[in-house]
């Protein structure tokens, strides 16, 4: 005769596919209301952190953590950095809502890593060789999006005519970006006219910078169009639509424009984000202003 105990005692396969189910609520109830380019990164990497584990996320103990970040040995000191802060976010978050008994991740230190901004900052002349040698006006335009007004790839997909107000000299475009946040962002006159004159879709949800086809330009299409432009130009295969927004503010700043701008212009939360695109200018430095 089977014991009740026993008789209550859930299958193997029964307690595998509620920890799954229970690790998938709490997922995503921590990825809620967040931006989808942050939530698909998230969702990647704590789908990672459990499957390299082997054990659902309660179980997760520092050891786990550990060793799936020394598994990342081939990746770069930003990526290894992004992933581990996706991993911390998720255990603070079960943690903080009762789901685990403790933190995993609290007791995780990283040292700061070496700052390597400088090594993704194009030059002026590298910029405009990106984007004079583009013949096809479409792309042509997604570059002068992406460089003139400082644009995130998603944020340059996702802008529309509804978006864009007409102003005496060019226009003001309301940009909905990183953190649910909008800010407006100033369009040039002349990157305004180049814009007019590719819409065809006079609808308010027609896209500022369209595909192909004239529907919404996809990411991944606009990351070939950059990727393109960088080659044809002789630049490194690293370079991203991202590198482009460093541009903006790199340049804007060595031009005088007023930090709290730039903040504001690329939709910086911190200060301190925006002034790591100070640089020394050639021959410029602190040392010309000692006796």
């Amino acid at each position: 005769m089977v014991s009740g105990d026993r008789a209550r005692s859930p299958a193997p396969g029964g307690a595998k596919a509620a920890s799954v189910s229970a690790d998938n609520l709490v997922l995503r109830t921590w990825l809620h209301n967040r931006g989808e380019n942050t939530r698909r990164a998230y969702e990647r990497d704590a789908r990672e952190l459990l499957a390299h584990a082997g054990k659902p996320l309660t179980e997760i103990v520092l050891a786990d953590l550990q060793a799936w970040y020394d598994s990342m040995g081939d990746a770069s000191d930003a990526t290894r950095r992004r992933k581990l802060s996706a991993a911390k976010s998720l255990l603070a978050y079960a943690a903080g809502t009762g789901v685990l008994t403790h933190n995993a991740g609290a007791a995780f230190r990283l040292e700061r890593g070496r700052d390597t901004l400088n090594e993704r900052i194009l030059t002026r002349e590298q910029v405009l060789a990106m984007i004079e040698a583009e013949m096809e006006p479409r792309k042509r335009a997604l570059l002068d999006v992406l460089y003139r007004m400082g644009l995130r790839i998603s944020e340059a997909c996702a802008l529309r005519w509804r978006d864009v107000t007409r102003r005496q000299q060019g226009g003001v475009a309301s940009v909905f970006g990183k953190g649910n946040k909008t800010r407006a962002v100033q369009v040039p006159a002349k990157l305004y006219k180049q814009l007019v004159a590719l819409r065809v879709d006079s609808g308010p949800d027609a896209p500022v910078v369209p595909g192909h086809d004239g529907r919404p330009l996809s990411h991944d299409a606009a990351h070939r169009i950059v990727k393109r432009a960088a080659r044809r130009a002789g630049l490194s295969g690293a370079v991203s639509a991202h590198w482009l927004r460093h541009a903006h503010a790199s340049h804007a700043l060595d031009n005088n424009a007023p930090v709290h701008v730039v903040q504001a212009t690329l939709g910086h939360a911190s200060l301190a984000t925006t002034t790591r695109y100070s640089h020394v200018r050639e021959g410029d430095g602190s040392a010309n202003y000692l006796d």
